[in-house]
């Protein structure tokens, strides 16, 4: 990835255009905005938004049907237009054209052999920008076809859509249904014989999805070949679907890795008219692997490091750059003005992410931009220490180094706390905000950190040469703060950034302990005001940040002795029933709520007990059977309150799905014990209040489709016995015609002779007591 550099608006919106016209698409055109070197930067959602790339006037009725289908499934923020890339990381004019021209002829020589291009190079070398540009000069291309890109993908370690391949043949297969509408026909076909595709293994959809709907075309040998741009390999980190969880990638990102590889050889071997350009670091297991006897003789190594002539690259670049600040300043004469840009040039090494950064430190509306760089070239060390395996980054580490010391020393250790929540922020599973906006979400942190308002922006403002901060960004997102990796890991590696790291695992030891502090502030009163933004946050992130700490800050026997009593202290039950009724429609992209954690995977009440090894101690064990007591209670009682409400009680769609679901996870632990028709959340589901029974269905129809795993028999005890209860108590629930139990043929069967008995005794049970 490069870094923001120039860009010129009209030139390329007259080419979007353009192409536009050629392909009778409707394309969401850029906004003014300058080109952004870097992937990371975002200020949209990560799904919502147009269909890019348009969809073809030729589709009608059902394949435009098995389009909309595919892009519900598909990751479109891994798409080059997409919202979440807008303005895409291009490179600078002039630069970067030798390995531009390489890619571009070998995708246009139609005698060529290998049908796969592998770009590698290390972090910070501009690999996202030259996928970028390739795609768009290809477009801008006079050739005899439409659409030469069929289809890109940009993985992304931060995203979690982009960091697992689980979108990635459904996301090709979109975008190659619209380069190619007679594809359409064979997708219509696959999706009405396999609806349930999408849950499927990748190497089944590759097949399904994609060369299926190709083999079926009578004009294949024919057709014009198309370019599949696949970036950031080495980005795909995690192998479930959609993680919840912050899991060990180094365990598991090599085996997804491969994964890809390999699903991008077998599309290659079925010898469509397909060819893949990939990019990525070169990963030792990458690398082995293209080089493997299977894939050697179809795969092309272009090092990135080693083709074109880089200095001169960021020569033009720096050039150009400080023209336009001498501009924008007033300045006259540029050899004049920065006497120390050949300097830049000679300390950059060809390393473009160096440059890029200097220049965004030094264009500081706030400051003489000649001073500042002044000030980087001299305070320089006239021989680097042997802090990196590549010399260029031990630069750039110092350039990151003397970039946190120009920060004044009275703000600094406030500086690193707010950089320790961003990374947090930012890290693998992200938490949860109501406003995303980084401004606002500051706000919200420093009101649950109790600083002076304002506290968090001002800190960081000194930082807008690696942040997204300041003038011109105030929709940068909050986890998507850092303009390039390379200052993450600088910040995560004490060996390179000396005493400015940032231990991510004290931050969120932080987090949480403040966040149960404030969660002590919660009643289980529903009918009053909205509850402020901190204590939302609390309730949507605390779960995850203890989940994220048992591999880490939790081990320690004092932390989790500490937190555990603020757990204790808590009144759990008030906690749980907010966190459900203050999650607004569409906060959250997951298919679960905040609470997931503490269901899922084992029982509820062990949620805590397992994040770590009981060592027989009298105050560990003492301390566990507390919480793991207090725990089940809260859960209890939460659930009967929902189900039985005595106050008004305010539930979204998404909260009664995810409640539902939860709801059945924990009835997995009550129906364990031998008197589970006496339990007081079965009883509260036989008998639910008159406004739950849109939640009482959701709950029903979880328990039916649950009937198939290890617990089926006694889930479906457990459903005749919500039956009886509701048949008997005349509950007006069964009075409607989509009442949950309709669609259930055997409900009304005879059970076997026990389970008569024991249901039988439990109703004679239960009405004595009501009676009484």
């Amino acid at each position: 990835m490069e870094s923001a550099l120039p860009f010129n608006v009209k030139a390329h919106l007259l080419r979007r255009r353009e192409s536009d016209d050629k392909k009778n698409t409707k394309i969401a055109m850029m906004t003014h905005m300058p080109a952004v070197y870097n992937q990371q930067f975002s200020h949209a959602p990560i799904i919502n938004g147009d269909i890019y790339g348009g969809v073809h006037n030729n589709i009608r009725g059902s394949a435009l049907d098995s389009l909309q289908f595919l892009y519900q499934h598909a990751a479109m923020g891994a798409m080059h237009e997409s919202e979440e890339r807008c303005p895409p990381p291009l490179c600078h004019p002039g630069t970067r054209d030798v390995v531009i021209s390489r890619v571009i002829g070998w995708y246009l020589d139609k005698h060529g052999r290998k049908k796969i291009m592998w770009v590698h190079a290390p972090l910070g070398y501009g690999k996202t920008a030259v996928a970028g540009t390739v795609k768009e000069r290809l477009d801008a291309m006079e050739l005899d076809f439409d659409s030469p890109v069929g289809a890109t993908f940009f993985f992304w370690r931060s995203s979690a859509e982009r960091n697992s391949p689980a979108r990635f043949i459904i996301t090709l297969a979109y975008q190659l249904a619209q380069s190619i509408p007679e594809l359409c026909r064979g997708l219509e076909v696959a999706i009405k014989s396999k609806p349930g595709i999408v849950k499927m293994a990748l190497e089944y959809q590759l097949i399904e999805l994609i060369v299926k709907p190709f083999i079926s075309l009578p004009d294949l040998d024919t057709m014009p070949n198309r370019l599949v741009i696949v970036d950031g390999i080495d980005e795909c980190i995690n192998s479930d679907r959609e993680s919840l969880v912050e899991k060990k990638y180094a365990e598991d990102q090599e085996v997804v890795q491969i994964r890809v590889l390999d699903l991008i050889h077998r599309l290659q071997s079925h010898h469509l008219p397909l060819s893949f350009l990939i990019l990525s670091r070169p990963e030792a297991w990458i690398k082995r692997h293209l080089e493997s006897r299977p894939l050697r003789d179809v795969v092309e190594p272009v090092d990135l490091y080693e083709v074109g002539d880089h200095v001169n690259d960021v020569k033009r670049f720096v050039r150009a750059e400080l023209s336009r600040i001498a501009e924008s300043f007033g300045l006259e004469r540029v050899e004049e003005e920065w006497p120390e840009e050949e300097a830049l040039v000679r300390k950059s090494e060809g390393h473009m992410v160096y440059a890029a950064t200097v220049i965004r430190h030094i264009d500081d509306e706030y400051s003489d931009p000649r001073q500042l760089l002044k000030g980087i070239i001299e305070n320089a060390p006239a021989h680097r220490p042997d802090i990196s395996h590549s010399t260029p980054f031990s630069s750039l580490y110092e350039l990151y180094r003397q970039i946190m010391r120009s920060c004044p020393g009275r703000n600094r250790s406030l500086m690193m706390e707010v950089l320790g929540e961003v990374l947090v922020a930012g890290s693998f599973y992200d938490l949860v905000f109501e406003d995303t906006r980084y401004n606002v979400a500051l706000g919200v942190l420093d009101r649950l950190s109790r600083r002076p308002p304002g506290s968090g922006v001002k800190a960081l403002r000194p930082l807008h040469a690696v942040l997204w901060v300041g003038r011109g960004n105030e929709d940068s997102r909050i986890d998507k703060l850092f303009i390039h990796s390379s200052f993450t890991e600088f910040l995560e590696s004490p060996h390179l950034s000396f005493e400015f790291a940032v231990d991510a695992n004290k931050a969120k030891a932080r987090l949480l302990s403040t966040m149960l502090d404030r969660m002590t502030s919660v009643i289980t009163d529903t009918s009053g005001s909205k509850l402020e933004d901190d204590v939302v946050l609390a309730l949507n992130n605390w779960n995850w940040l203890w989940e994220h700490g048992k591999e880490t800050f939790l081990k320690s026997k004092t932390t989790y002795s500490d937190l555990m009593n603020k757990v204790i202290a808590l009144d759990l039950m008030a906690c749980i029933i907010q966190t459900y009724c203050s999650l607004p429609p569409g906060l959250y992209n997951y298919d679960c709520s905040p609470l997931y954690c503490l269901f899922e995977p084992g029982k509820p009440s062990e949620f805590f007990v397992k994040s770590m090894e009981l060592d027989g101690c009298p105050d560990t064990l003492s301390i566990a059977q507390k919480v793991t007591s207090h725990t089940r209670s809260s859960l209890d009682s939460a659930f009967t309150f929902i189900l039985q409400p005595t106050t008004p009680l305010a539930l979204s769609k998404d909260a009664v799905k995810y409640l539902a679901r939860e709801c059945a996870l924990h009835l997995d632990e009550v129906t364990s014990q031998p008197d589970w028709r006496e339990h007081k959340v079965v009883r509260a589901l036989g008998t639910p209040g008159p406004n739950r029974i849109d939640l009482c269905r959701e709950i029903v129809d979880v328990l039916y489709e649950r009937l198939e795993d290890s617990e089926g028999a006694t889930k479906y005890n457990l459903l005749k016995h919500i039956y009886k209860v509701m048949v008997r108590e005349k509950n007006p629930i069964l009075e409607s015609e989509d009442h949950p139990f309709n669609r259930i043929s055997w409900i009304d069967e005879p059970e076997s002779e026990s389970d008569y008995e024991s249901d039988s005794e439990s109703l004679t049970s239960s009405t004595d007591s009501d009676e009484e």
